[in-house]
């Protein structure tokens, strides 16, 4: 509830910084970077990955990736849970976009070359909050760990 009255009454140029970006590439970076976390070991990869990520599915600009990933890291920390973040990806994407965003999440999973339990018990709570079948969560893990 504090967090909730300081952001509040946040000063203009926070909450200015906060509307500048789409509310989609902002939960997807938060989504990303708590997948690059839970292992408890961020890598360079993992970071380059976020980035080029971002920039492929869902079009953030050069200039405004670090404020992004900045912001992003931010809210993350803010957060007790990630149903705010997937809630806005359900509303904004289909199933087969969907599909796309969480194959880009395994994607991360596996930028260090393996698959740590936490990891995959997040990619396991993911798919379940953005409406994936078991099924579709695990074509889309096989599909990116044979390419």
């Amino acid at each position: 509830m504090i967090k909730h009255l300081l952001k509040v009454f946040a000063p203009a140029t926070e909450r200015e910084a906060r509307t500048q970006f789409d509310r989609i590439p902002l939960a997807a970076a938060v989504l990303l970077l708590e997948v690059a976390h839970a292992d408890g070991d961020y890598h360079v990869e993992e970071e380059a990955l976020i980035g080029q990520l971002l920039k492929e599915h869902f079009n953030v600009a050069d200039e405004l990736l670090a404020e992004l990933l900045e912001l992003a890291e931010e809210t993350r920390s803010d957060s007790s849970d990630l149903h705010q973040f997937t809630r806005d990806i359900n509303k904004a994407y289909s199933q087969p976009e969907k599909e796309q965003i969480i194959e880009a999440v395994w994607q991360l999973v596996y930028a260090d070359g393996r698959l740590d339990h936490f990891e995959e018990a997040l990619m396991r709570q993911l798919g379940t909050l953005i409406g994936l079948s078991h099924r579709q969560l695990i074509d889309a893990k096989l599909r990116v760990s044979k390419g």
